[in-house]
């Protein structure tokens, strides 16, 4: 029978590709190359931003929240005349040098959203500074009130430029994570990140890129690549646009592959039972892959994959996240 469908000769083209992926790696050195040859086309693919120079971070307000927390708003700098927003949430009355976890928002969602918030607030209650983050199209980073438009905007600007929005994002992380680690208030060694839904997408690349970070947890965002495009694409129809995509990213690696890169830095994962977007077989495969690149460390006490029923926000997973941070931060 004729196939008329170029969706089906994608997906035939991409199971080949993932198929072709290692799978699992004899021994450390064989995953460190692997590790160190994905970084570098990763870094060139995405790209990350290499600034030229940068301008001053500036601190535009403190202010208390409630009786015993802080919030700041910091414009931290990416590249020579790009900047974007965090939010910093501290309790008000700690000194020293304290844990932090970088906060990652959803696909549209700003750093003050109010599951964004609530993250932020759980961790700060818990003795953590937390840094929520806006990424291009949103929050003060927003050109036009609707976000879905602005990140596509954005999305095929970029590409004009061989660049990506996940490169632009990643690049956006980095500068959080150097600004941070600029504080005199972080323990440098003792800084976490966590993302939801495309926040979890942006954690996976970033994670992949660098050893800046001590413990990992994504939050409703992890399934294959692979999974994505021949399980959800059949069933639900698709994106709302390409920003969470890498051109040409399954001839370096899939996600478990990405994960199998964090080895041996403490990971866990969480996905929620009533969201479509992640399917359970590329969940399980992840979990395969990057189990046994743990494995290889004797590290496999330091990952650990669960599903939840929650809403598809931080807020009911504030919770489990605090607990695994203050375990491992």
């Amino acid at each position: 029978m004729t196939d008329y469908s170029a969706i089906h000769y994608l997906q035939k083209k991409i199971r080949k590709a993932a198929a072709a992926l290692p799978q699992d790696f004899k021994d450390i050195p064989e995953l460190e190359r692997y590790r160190e040859n994905t970084r570098r086309a990763l870094m060139r693919m995405l790209p990350v931003i290499q600034p030229a120079s940068l301008g001053p971070d500036i601190v535009t307000a403190t202010m208390p929240l409630g009786e015993n927390l802080s919030i700041s708003a910091v414009d931290v700098c990416v590249d020579e005349d790009l900047y974007t927003s965090i939010h910093i949430y501290r309790p008000m009355y700690v000194v020293g040098r304290l844990p932090c976890v970088l906060i990652l928002p959803g696909y549209g969602q700003m750093k003050n959203y109010t599951d964004v918030a609530d993250a932020g607030i759980a961790f700060a209650k818990a003795g953590f500074m937390a840094a929520a983050i806006d990424y291009p199209a949103t929050g003060e980073s927003a050109s036009r009130p609707d976000a879905v438009t602005d990140i596509n905007n954005v999305t095929t600007l970029a590409y004009m430029l061989g660049m990506s929005d996940v490169g632009l994002r990643v690049s956006y992380n980095f500068a959080a994570l150097r600004y941070l680690k600029s504080r005199g208030d972080v323990d440098p060694g003792r800084i976490g990140m966590t993302g939801l839904c495309q926040g979890g997408i942006i954690l996976w690349h970033t994670a992949a890129l660098t050893d800046g970070f001590a413990a990992l947890a994504p939050v409703c965002g992890v399934t294959t690549l692979e999974a994505e495009a021949c399980e959800y694409v059949n069933r639900q129809g698709g994106w709302s646009g390409a920003s969470p995509f890498v051109y040409d990213i399954l001839s370096v690696a899939d996600v478990g592959q990405m994960y199998a890169m964090c080895a041996p830095i403490p990971l866990f994962v969480q996905n929620n039972i009533t969201d479509i977007h992640w399917p359970y077989s590329g969940l399980q495969k992840v979990k395969d892959i990057a189990g046994k690149a743990y494995a290889l460390y004797g590290a496999g006490n330091k990952i650990s994959f669960r599903i939840e029923h929650n809403t598809h926000a931080f807020t009911g997973f504030c919770d489990n996240l605090v607990s695994f941070f203050q375990k491992t931060l």
